[in-house]
């Protein structure tokens, strides 16, 4: 017996919009269109370790980014 295998996910082009989202949109009224795209999606659930690394990187950028805004302004002086 075999199994049908099933299709896989459609990847989001440039945009975020997947084939699927293109043959739906030219059937939905404008009114509709408009309701499903300002729907919120919820956050996503992510481990202690995920918001960890997370925090680690913003904390990184503030702290390079005023290291580079510390050197270009110090370097302004004669």
């Amino acid at each position: 017996m075999t199994r049908d295998a099933e299709p896989a996910a459609a990847a989001p082009d440039s945009r975020g919009r997947t084939h699927a989202d293109e043959q739906i949109a030219p059937v939905l009224e404008p009114g509709q269109l408009v309701a499903e795209t300002q729907q919120a999606i919820p956050r996503a659930q992510l481990s202690r370790r995920a918001q960890t690394a997370l925090w680690t990187l913003r904390i990184f950028v503030i702290v390079t980014s005023a290291m580079v805004i510390y050197a270009f302004f110090s370097q302004l002086r004669p």
